[in-house]
């Protein structure tokens, strides 16, 4: 078996795992390094290069950087900015649209989010807003502001840096600028006026509930000895302790979790497990002289504040079970619920295995805030419902952070410094006026980072071994009577597929080389087709998979998988009208 069809194979079974999603992206990514290693296709010297590529460093600069600014006080100053105005439904998705795009244009798509997610649920709460008409506009908008500069999605790091591989120079700072803004506010504004109309709202109840008024926690409780509910049968509890109190089952001596009769009767010492509004926890315990499992709860109940978290894509805790949890976090955090949506629940609270999209309902002991923060961050949790909105703890770090932010901005976009060079001194001076501590490495996001580096040895095997070529003489061949608008509308819609079901960054690791050698067997520039799938890996619309954004938004604005086309696909449709002629514009 030579080395190019190993290598095909390889990358399509790394396909099938990716459109799987049972395992991480990077465990998946490294597992086929690993195996074309194995089979002699990647030398073992060059098994690691990705981690000491610019592309990979930049990468986890910049989500470095994106954190700081958050920690400087940006979240509270965008909280102000939005919070503090009364909008019409209009303004609201068009301010919200049109910020997300900026920041996300500076900082990591999945950080801009972040910032402000809990900031929209809040709004929608205190309006009576429906959070679905605005949370997938929100996630597409910090995809969009992604394309316009080098530093605003990973597609765009790995296109600069793999153009400055094969050619003299690379693409400048601002150089995505020309398409990524025509794409961003065409797009926004299609949104805001037309494409609102083609989301699907759907009441929420109570197995699918709104995490602004969330009602389908899992809880476990203890039957005390001293218990009112002892001898009621389970039909009698649920009408005293109200209809938004559910019964799930009892845990069976396996540790599983067992249906009941309603004529079944409570007994002493039994763990019940219910789905329960958070705010009603309490009274539940009160009322019934039940105890949460010393297992989960470690502290006194008025030690204990309550918090929302959404695990996060690329969180320490995806995977993983709440031993896990315990080992990091016993000190200062309690799980005392999880929220999951459209899941049935076999197991303890125990045992089951934390996914991205996961909301935990957490104890927080009496600590000091910024420990709760950073304990939470080291975690990848993403705070949902806040009681206010964040205020801006220091304006002159604020001011300092991004006037160091902007200088490195300017270093890059004048060539004075390579980009990396360039945000490895806003990283210094961020720690120098402690806007990111001595612990930034919980920072980074760990999964996409190793997944890129994992990816670029896989990318450069696809030259080495000759694949490349014979995929872009192929494409070159039949593509060889049409004008170049033909050609790159081809390239861009297999680039956009492909990112719906697999990790952008992987996306333009592996299209790049492709696109720029039907470039050069052609006889064309290889600007506008490397542009053109830095374009496309962007636009991962269809899918809760393509992109972190949208798998964040699915279970805050109950939508289904095949929610996402019915506004994506109309604005993939658009982009492409709107991006091609534009590439063409500037750079031929």
């Amino acid at each position: 078996m030579n080395d190019q069809l190993i290598l095909a194979s390889t990358l399509a079974l790394l396909l099938v795992g990716f459109i799987w999603g049972k395992f991480r992206y990077d465990a998946l990514t490294v597992g086929a390094l690993l195996f074309l290693v194995v089979l002699g296709v990647i030398d073992p010297s060059n098994a690691f290069i990705g981690f000491s590529h610019p592309a990979v460093l930049t990468v986890a600069l910049v989500l470095v950087i994106s954190q700081g600014l958050s920690n400087s006080g940006l979240t509270g100053l965008v909280g102000k900015l939005i919070g503090t105005k009364r909008f019409t439904e209009f303004q609201f998705i068009l301010s919200l649209m049109l910020i997300a795009a900026v920041l996300s244009s500076f900082i990591n798509n999945i950080g801009a989010l972040a910032i402000l997610l809990p900031i929209t649920l809040n709004i929608c709460q205190k309006m009576n807003w429906h959070p679905s008409k605005f949370l997938m506009p929100l996630a597409f908008a910090c995809i969009l502001g992604g394309m316009n500069t080098t530093i605003g999605t990973p597609p765009n790091i790995i296109i600069s840096e793999y153009k400055s591989t094969i050619s003299a120079n690379t693409f400048s700072f601002f150089d995505y600028s020309y398409v990524g803004l025509s794409v961003t506010i065409v797009g926004i504004f299609f949104i805001a006026l037309v494409g609102k109309t083609l989301i699907k709202l759907r009441p929420f109840d109570d197995n699918e509930t709104s995490l602004i008024n969330l009602k389908g926690y899992l809880f476990e409780v203890l039957v005390n000895e001293d218990s009112a509910s002892i001898g009621m049968t389970l039909a009698a509890f649920k009408r005293q302790a109200g209809e938004d109190v559910d019964v799930v089952g009892i845990v069976n001596e396996a540790g599983g979790v067992k249906r009941i009769k309603n004529n079944t009767r409570i007994k002493t010492g039994q763990i019940l497990v219910i789905k329960s509004p958070p705010d009603d926890l309490a009274a539940l315990l009160n009322t019934f002289g039940f105890a949460i499992p010393e297992e989960l709860h470690f502290f006194k109940d008025d030690d204990l504040e309550e918090i929302e978290v959404m695990i996060a894509p690329g969180s320490r805790l995806i995977g993983r079970k709440h031993d896990f949890f315990f080992k990091i976090a016993y000190e200062e955090l309690n799980l005392l619920g999880l929220w999951r949506k459209g899941s049935k629940y076999r197991t303890r609270l125990t045992k089951e295995t934390f996914r991205a999209g996961d909301v935990l309902l957490l104890g927080v002991r009496d600590l000091e805030e910024e420990d709760v923060t950073n304990k939470i961050k080291h975690l990848g949790l993403m705070p949902l419902r806040q009681r206010e909105l964040q205020t801006i703890p220091s304006r002159s770090r604020l001011l300092k952070g991004i006037v160091f932010f902007g200088i490195s901005i300017l270093f890059v976009a004048l060539n004075y410094l390579t980009t990396a060079a360039a945000f490895l001194m806003c990283v210094l001076a961020f720690a120098r006026i402690k806007i990111i501590d001595g612990n930034f490495y919980r920072d980074i996001d760990w999964p996409i980072v190793i997944m890129l580096a994992a990816m670029i040895p896989i990318g450069s095997a696809l030259q080495s071994t000759g694949l490349s070529d014979i995929i872009s003489s192929f494409i070159s061949y039949h593509a060889a009577n049409l004008n170049q608008f033909w050609i790159l509308f081809l390239i861009l819609i297999v680039t956009m597929a492909t990112t719906d079901i697999i990790n952008n960054a992987a996306t333009a690791v592996i299209m790049a080389p492709i696109s720029a050698g039907v470039a050069l067997q052609l006889g064309y520039s290889i600007e506008p087709f490397l542009m053109v799938v830095a374009v496309g890996a962007s636009c991962a619309f269809l899918t809760p998979i393509g992109h972190q954004c949208n798998t964040v938004i699915m279970g805050p604005g109950n939508y289904k998988f095949t929610d996402y086309w019915r506004l994506g696909l109309p604005l993939d449709f658009l982009i492409i009208a709107v991006s091609i002629p534009m590439i063409l514009f500037v750079w031929t």
